[in-house]
């Protein structure tokens, strides 16, 4: 199969087209944590007389998240994800938290109680140049809450008034961070208002569809080709006026932050980036062979996915002969007569090479080797087998007294009765080649260099003789070989008789974004703006991964267009860099918001920066220029977070016959 490749924009599209997604200022909670009083008092009135009973009045807390960490239940997502490695120089970090109201529960300050308490501050390499360490700029340690504010210098922390259910023992992570690096860092109140979100998803209908999430946002892009940390600090009660109050502190004190979650990714050069991966797949061969040969003979078994490998003959002898496994570059031959009784029953030679071709015979021996390696499964199969023959002995003695027709039904439906659970489950297992060994699915390295996406069909016949191997457990008298033509019915219809096709894929694509999504269709898509219809979507009979890089796709239907992408959760903050233009240059192109399309009018041109060299962006000045562009009275976080997203990047493969 040979393919073509679209380069597909950013998609927006949640999982069902149905689905929408909401995006909200701000989810205050029913109250904020914190401790309240409540007081009850109650008046009766008796025949004209009020008598009062005594108030009684009670104290109770509400005990939400403070000094954390953060338990990873109570964390959607963070993109870049922890530990990737990726093209991610242009994007905002985000972090998206299961709990809605959580950003909102707690005030950095007292102007406004729609201020998000959370920020994410990035810190890049570059933030600690000649300091190896980072010691003398950026400190972080575990400390108990009883030691929150009691080290000495300016600015550290200020005095912690704990909560019910809190105490001077509980440990708590903080970052020291030195004033001169952490206020050019730290996002004003203005910002505050704009970095921080809730959406929920609901359906064509309006409803909402799971749970409401949050998410927070960074203000910084990472530096390219550099490591970056990321850390969700706590900014209660820390603003004063609209900014961070750092209370007097000098520039080369530090400043103490309560970080209730961190994590680390390495930002690539864009030619290592997801996209630019998935393009260098999109080469020949695209089918699953070997290399061409020198010799026509040999060229012609290569082109059908043989792989020459030795072969000790039954004699002692030694030769080579053809192997190929079951994923094969087109349609398959022609079957061999089923069951067999032995391997050597489908051994073919070919008279032009002098050599034999060992894939089916080597499927059956697989097949038959790795069901009695399963004990439980030889067992349940070899005794169903038995059950079955003594069942249709049976009917034929009835036959012969002259049973009624009905009872005769009655016996064959007992006859029947279905294989055993776990015999049934292998045999499914085996129709899509669930638990075979490797080199047995890919018996060379050529077939599959790094690097690499190869399209297949999966060969029926192949796939027969592995079950007819399995299924010759306890075949070995020519009666057991009869009993099993009849059975072989049963097993057949396991593997359904459909048409599988598929891909293979090599790639550090596979290992660098573990939840990697594929889709298949069964029409040539070639325009980048189409989306297939459900009828031309593939049914997945197997996606898995078979090792840390290699990932395999079986689909129900002849597989003509696919779609790799990340997933929908991946949708991430970020700016848009200008064609023809080095990294430092950033624009934004903006969605109109009700048909969701853009144009060369809704193009912000130049990002503002607060400090272009550090990659801090202007975010007020960033939602100002949105809101003219966009023709706004106001601009709040939730417009801001619509303009900001980017959908997840997809790439498609199309088949050219």
């Amino acid at each position: 199969m040979k393919t073509s490749l679209v380069d597909l924009r950013s998609n927006l599209r949640a999982p069902s087209t149905d689905a929408r997604i909401e995006f909200l200022q701000y989810e205050q909670p029913p109250l904020e944590s914190g401790v309240y009083t409540v007081t009850v008092s109650q008046t009766v009135k008796v025949e004209g007389q009020e008598r009062s009973v005594p108030a009684r009045t009670l104290t109770f807390a509400v005990q939400g998240e403070r000094f954390g960490p953060l338990a990873p239940e109570d964390i959607a997502a963070v993109f870049p994800p922890d530990g990737s490695v990726g093209e991610h120089s242009n994007v905002l970090p985000h972090i998206s938290l299961r709990r809605s109201t959580l950003p909102w529960e707690r005030l950095p300050g007292t102007e406004d109680e729609n201020l998000s308490w959370l920020a994410l501050l990035l810190f890049r390499d570059s933030d600690f140049a000649g300091d190896p360490d980072r010691s003398r700029k950026f400190k972080a340690q575990s400390v108990t809450l009883g030691q929150l504010s009691s080290s000495p210098g300016a600015g550290r922390f200020p005095t912690v008034q704990l909560e019910p259910g809190q105490s001077a023992e509980d440990m708590v992570t903080v970052i020291d961070v030195r004033r001169d690096l952490l206020q050019s860092l730290l996002p004003t109140s203005a910002e505050l208002a704009l970095l921080a979100h809730a959406r929920q998803r609901k359906t064509a209908g309006g409803e909402p569809e799971g749970d409401a999430q949050s998410t927070v946002l960074c203000n910084r892009l990472p530096e390219p080709g550099a490591d970056s940390i990321v850390h969700m600090v706590s900014l209660e009660g820390r603003y004063k006026d609209g900014a961070f109050d750092f209370q007097g502190a000098g520039d080369s004190d530090f400043i103490r932050l309560v970080s209730l979650t961190s994590w680390r990714f390495h930002s690539v050069d864009p030619a290592q980036g997801f996209t630019a991966l998935l393009k260098r797949l999109n080469r020949e061969p695209g089918s699953l062979r070997a290399p061409a040969a020198g010799t026509s003979a040999a060229q012609a078994w290569l082109a059908q996915g043989h792989v020459p490998v030795p072969h000790a003959l039954r004699e002692g002898d030694k030769t080579v002969s053809f192997y190929r496994g079951p994923l094969i570059p087109g349609s398959p031959p022609d079957a061999p007569t089923l069951p067999a009784r032995s391997a050597d029953e489908l051994l073919r030679y070919d008279p032009t090479t002098g050599l034999l071709d060992v894939s089916y015979a080597s499927a059956w021996e697989l097949g038959r080797l790795l069901t009695l390696a399963n004990t439980r499964v030889a067992l349940e199969l070899y005794n169903w087998k038995r059950k079955v023959a003594q069942e249709g002995n049976a009917q034929s003695q009835r036959a012969v007294r002259g049973l009624p027709a009905k009872r005769r039904r009655l016996a064959m439906r007992a006859m029947d009765a279905g294989m055993p659970e776990a015999a049934a489950a292998w045999f499914q297992d085996l129709s899509v080649l669930r638990g075979l060994p490797f080199n047995y699915v890919i018996p060379d390295e050529k077939l599959l260099p790094a690097e690499s996406l190869r399209f297949f069909w999966l060969d029926p016949v192949w796939v027969e003789c592995l079950q007819d191997g399995a299924l010759s457990v306890g075949r070995v008298t020519e009666t057991d070989f009869l009993g099993d033509q009849g059975l072989r019915s049963r097993v057949a219809t396991r593997s359904g008789g459909r048409v599988v096709t598929g891909f293979v894929m090599r790639s550090s694509v596979v290992s660098g974004w573990p939840d990697l999504l594929v889709e298949a269709y069964n029409e040539r898509v070639e325009n980048a703006d189409f989306l297939p219809t459900d009828q031309q979507t593939l049914t997945p009979v197997r996606i898995e991964k078979l090792s840390k890089d290699v990932l395999i796709g079986l689909f129900e239907g002849e597989l003509k267009t696919l779609d790799v992408h990340q997933k929908p959760e991946a949708m991430h903050f970020g700016l848009d860099v200008q064609e023809g233009s080095d990294s430092a240059n950033y624009s934004k192109n903006l969605r109109d918001l009700d048909s969701g399309a853009g144009s060369e009018e809704l193009i912000i041109d130049a990002v503002p920066w607060r400090e272009a060299d550090k990659g801090l962006v202007d975010v007020v000045g960033l939602a100002e220029a949105m809101r003219g562009k966009l023709g706004q009275q106001s601009f709040t976080a939730a417009p801001f977070a619509l303009q900001m997203i980017e959908g997840v990047q997809k790439v498609r493969f199309v088949s050219k016959g």
